[in-house]
Parts: C-alpha cells; structure tokens; sequence
C-alpha cells in the first residue's frame, strides 16, 4: 500500500506540471472489489477472498475538432495507476503503471456520462512463483507482467464544485506473456466506486457532426512475420525463440473499421524441447511435427496512425497437442505511410497467454 502512495505522489506532481501547459484535464480516483475468474482448476486453491483495490488516473479532454476526435466522440487520453490486494499470501499485491483511452458512449453535452475504458500497462508482482517459498502461485510466474483493464463507468462531473462521482464494472488482467513459467494469468472482475475531481471549469464540447464515409476501399494484400520469446509449460525449461509468418487480407470498410482475414504459420522452437521433455516422461516416442498452421479472421479499430487489434483464430495444423486449438490476438499497430506498419500483439490460447509478439509487416 505504501507504494501505492507513493506512486499516486509521483503521478499527482508529474501531472500537475503538465497542467500547467493544458488546462483540460482532470484526476479520477476508484475503489474497487471483485472476484478472481478461475479459468484453470490449478487456480482453486489460490482463490480465497475477494481482491480490492485502488485505480488513480489523470484524464486529458481531447476538444480539438478533428475527424478523429469527431468519430471518436473526443475520447479522454490519459494515465493511471493502481494497487491491488489479493488478500492471499500466494498471489500477494499487485503495483501497476497504464495509458489508457476513454471513449464516451453518451452524448457529450449530457450531464451523466458512459465512458469505456481501455488500459495497457506494466505491473509488479510481490508475490510470483518460487518452487520453494510459493509453489502454488500458478497465475504469476515473474515479478513484472504486462497488465491490462477494460471498465465500463459511469461518471457525473461537477456535482460540488469540480467534484463528481463515477462507478462501474470492470475487468483487470496480469500475465507474463510466458516469459516465465508457470503463467496461466490471472483476471479480476470487478465493481468500483470513486471521485474525479475537474481541474478546470467546464469546457464546451465541439457539435459533433459525424460525415458518413461513401468511399469504397479494396482488398489489400499484406505479409508479417512476427517474434518473441517465451517458456513452454515445463518450469525453468528457459526461454525459446518463436516466429510466425502471416499472410491475410484486409478490407477497410469505413474511417473506423478494418477487417481482415488470413493464416498463420507458427514456428514455436520450444515445442522442440516439450516434445522431448514428454516422450522421456511417459516413455513414448512420437515424432510429431512441432510446427502449427492456424486461420484467423480479426478487425482493426483505426485510430489516425495507430490501430487496435483484435483476432480470433483456430489452428488447423496441430499434430501436437499443446493448450488450445482456439486462439487469439490482442495488440497495437504503428502505421508508417501507406506500406510500412509495426504490431506488438500479445497471443492467447483461451485465457493463456502463449506469448508476447514484436512484428513487422507490408500492405502491397
């Protein structure tokens, strides 16, 4: 908890220099209270109360009247922190640091407002696995692991003065992407109930006048290939590298969204060692092939030069069994002109995260 202090000190100064310079922003802090998802049964035993903890964010109003801000509704930017309390020695606290969009799902002129967060971060374990002091820890096999979280909140601001109140549902997310293992990840759904606090008077939001897009876009072309490192299921096997190869078709349909569609072809080396590592367990001698083959379909949430990914997939060549056939994609992507574009996605197999992705690609 100290730490939490301290981090919420840092942000407060941080941001009060920023504020300085724009003065359309303002602080949001939360409470919340959940229960731990048990997507694996190895996380029954670990799961014995319910977690709370603290979300501290810094909000800036995005008023300039662009295209983007336009289709968008004019989202908040921003960054957060929070603490959480698992309330069990073996899963411990959890510190994180995020930026986060707030995108507003109710007219902007309302007084009560419906916003939807979406957050992408780092956080700091106390608690991971250790196969001598904390040998139960399934979910957190490292100190640092990515963190997300997703809330849908309701906020009203300027109830007393600059002071409103703000509640909701949310969804919280740590893994290590299976940098270490073991990593099945951990998921905290959640209800939370705060306070923001305006660090100006209100400001007038832009009419918002939406121009329908009746342009009609091609199918393109495109190639990735994509790497990482990551740890199979066997502790302390260490890390391998993988790589994969995309090819797939993109159709945008108008200013916000993308679909697309394609194959995968997986190269995960660790499958080597895994493959060795059962047959000298079970005494078997299977010479399974190690490589996979998936088919995916996905879309692509265009925001200016930047995009959020979403994919879903199934391998249809697995001649080894390993987790899911089912799996997806979850990311960014960095546009550089009309060709050039760079991904950091991070792949699931059903709850698991398998590993984290540094890619780049080409639109023919």
């Amino acid at each position: 908890m100290k730490k939490f202090i301290l981090i919420l000190i840092i942000s407060c100064c941080l941001f009060a220099e920023a504020q300085e310079k724009e003065q359309s922003s303002y602080f949001q802090l939360d409470y919340f209270y959940g229960n731990i998802i048990e997507h694996a049964p190895q996380l029954k035993p670990i799961i014995q109360s319910h977690p709370s903890g603290f979300i501290f964010s810094w909000n800036k109003k995005n008023i300039e009247n662009t295209q983007f801000n336009q289709t968008y509704n004019f989202p908040d930017v921003g960054f957060s922190a929070s603490y959480q309390d698992f309330k069990t020695e073996t899963l411990g606290e959890v510190y994180g640091v995020y930026t986060h969009y707030n995108f507003y799902l109710t007219n902007r002129t309302s007084k009560n407002q419906v916003k939807l967060t979406t957050a992408m971060g780092l956080a700091y374990s106390t608690s991971p696995f250790d196969k001598v002091s904390n040998s139960k820890n399934w979910a957190l096999g490292s100190h640092i692991n990515a963190a997300l979280y997703v809330r849908l909140n309701y906020a009203r601001a300027y109830i007393l003065d600059r002071i409103g109140l703000n509640a909701g549902l949310g969804l919280i997310h740590y893994s290590n992407g299976s940098f270490n293992t073991p990593n099945l990840g951990i998921n905290t759904l959640n209800v939370f109930v705060g306070a923001n606090y305006d660090l100006d008077d209100e400001l007038q939001i832009p009419e918002r006048k939406v121009a329908k897009d009746t342009l009609k876009y091609p199918i393109k072309f495109n190639s990735a290939f994509r790497f990482g490192f990551n740890e199979s299921k066997i502790n302390n096997s260490g890390l391998k590298p993988f790589y994969t190869v995309s090819l797939f078709g993109t159709k945008k349909l108008n200013y916000v969204s993308t679909i697309s569609f394609g194959t995968d072809l997986f190269f995960p080396t660790y499958m080597k060692d895994y493959i060795e590592y059962e047959n000298s367990i079970y005494n078997t001698d299977s010479s399974a092939d190690w490589k996979r083959v998936g088919i995916f379909i996905g879309h692509e949430l265009n925001l200016n030069k930047f995009s959020l990914l979403t994919e879903i997939g199934a391998h249809v060549y697995y001649p080894y069994e390993y987790e899911s056939v089912i799996y997806e994609r979850f990311g960014f992507r960095k546009k550089f002109g009309e060709h050039l574009f760079a991904d950091l996605t991070l792949k699931i197999n059903m709850f698991r995260a398998e590993g984290v992705e540094f890619g780049i690609g080409y639109k023919f």
